[in-house]
């Protein structure tokens, strides 16, 4: 996968959340840095180096590309620097640990009817473990895809899962376990973000759209010039 390293370098700091996140989308985007000013353009023909759908799960009888094996590996260690998972990281829980045997490690080698009630609880507590790890990496690939089609300027409906983008429309694909395990958005969070104290709609729908927004769309939205606007004239308010 050494030819992809390129491409894993910067999903590891865009994952990791350094300051070179919204840069490392860019550039997987296709855009280029000056170097002397900092500032990102898109040249003329440019072409993306990563996708959301190199980031998409296959269905389950077809074989996954090495992009996305590459891609998928480079998120799970970027994640797997503390051991949060029942005692193991994100990449020891999904790739390394053997389940079943380990199980039985639990239960000292107890199985069915033999296995005590404490040993069945370390049992569920590891499965849940691991069904929780499996489930962060579907929202970390979820919100790669979704910040590489804001980069891109594809919006995807989430109607009919139809996108469209610059050159017409496609649509999206994917199997329901990718859907399911790496969606494509992250959930929405239960009840409103909303203070108490903001009674008006418009600034209801304001702050609870702000918090949907991935990282990288909220560094995108800050620089903008609408919102610097914006905090000049609440600071002007009396």
């Amino acid at each position: 996968m050494s030819k992809f390293v390129n491409i894993t370098t910067r999903i590891t700091s865009y994952v990791q959340g350094m300051e070179s996140a919204l840069g490392s989308i860019k550039w997987l985007s296709g855009y280029r840095e000056n170097e002397r000013t900092g500032e990102w353009t898109l040249p003329k023909n440019a072409k993306a180096r990563l996708t959301s759908d190199d980031c998409r799960a296959p269905a389950k009888d077809v074989e996954p590309t090495r992009l996305y094996l590459a891609v998928r590996q480079s998120v799970v260690e970027a994640k797997s620097t503390h051991a949060k998972y029942d005692g193991f990281t994100m990449d020891q829980i999904l790739n390394t640990v053997d389940a079943a045997a380990y199980k039985l490690k639990l239960c000292d080698g107890n199985t069915g009817k033999k296995r005590t009630a404490a040993q069945v609880k370390r049992v569920k507590a590891f499965s849940a473990a691991k069904v929780k790890a499996a489930g962060d990496l579907g929202k970390y690939m979820g919100n790669l895809r979704r910040d590489l089609d804001t980069a891109q300027g594809i919006v995807k409906s989430q109607k009919d899962g139809k996108q469209k983008t610059a050159g017409g429309t496609g649509s999206s694909t994917g199997n329901v376990a990718d859907r399911e395990v790496e969606s494509g958005t992250t959930p929405e969070a239960k009840g409103s973000a909303v203070p108490h104290a903001i009674q008006h709609p418009t600034l209801i729908e304001l702050v609870n759209r702000l918090a949907q927004l991935s990282e990288v769309q909220q560094k995108t939205l800050a620089d903008h010039v609408v919102v610097k606007g914006m905090l000049k004239a609440l600071t002007a308010i009396k």
